[in-house]
């Protein structure tokens, strides 16, 4: 399928969602990860300079997490995929952090059957085990 949309709208609602999946759902998660896991000790932020990790970064991290989860769910309680009706981009963006928050142990404290629906969907695409 054509994986950002086949009209300016489509496109627009792909892009929409792939930029609140990267600042809100991926940040959020970066957030959490680095400034939790032992092995990143000084290196907190990426790139040259070591920075130390701060644990107040890390559980706000993963408390945005939750919340993105939440909105998610929201949204895939609506349509079927992120975008509208057709499977897209967004859905690859958002299921790559739905994945690391899974491995991460982040899970919203409620129930989300739009998130759980879609996920068990999105997931058994043979090009999600690719």
């Amino acid at each position: 399928p054509p994986l950002f949309g086949q009209t300016p709208q489509e496109q627009g609602l792909v892009q929409s969602w792939i930029s609140k999946t990267e600042q809100q759902g991926l940040a959020a998660m970066a957030d959490a990860f680095r400034n939790a896991t032992p092995g990143l000790k000084a290196r907190a932020l990426p790139g040259p300079d070591s920075y130390e990790q701060i644990p107040a970064l890390a559980e706000r991290g993963r408390a945005r997490v939750q919340k993105f989860l939440l909105r998610l769910d929201e949204r895939l309680a609506e349509s079927d995929y992120l975008a509208g009706e057709r499977f897209s981009a967004a859905d690859i963006t958002a299921l790559v952090f739905v994945d690391f928050a899974r491995r991460g142990r982040i899970q919203p404290d409620t129930e989300t059957p739009g998130l759980d629906r879609w996920y068990a969907s999105v997931s058994a695409r043979a090009s999600a085990s690719a």
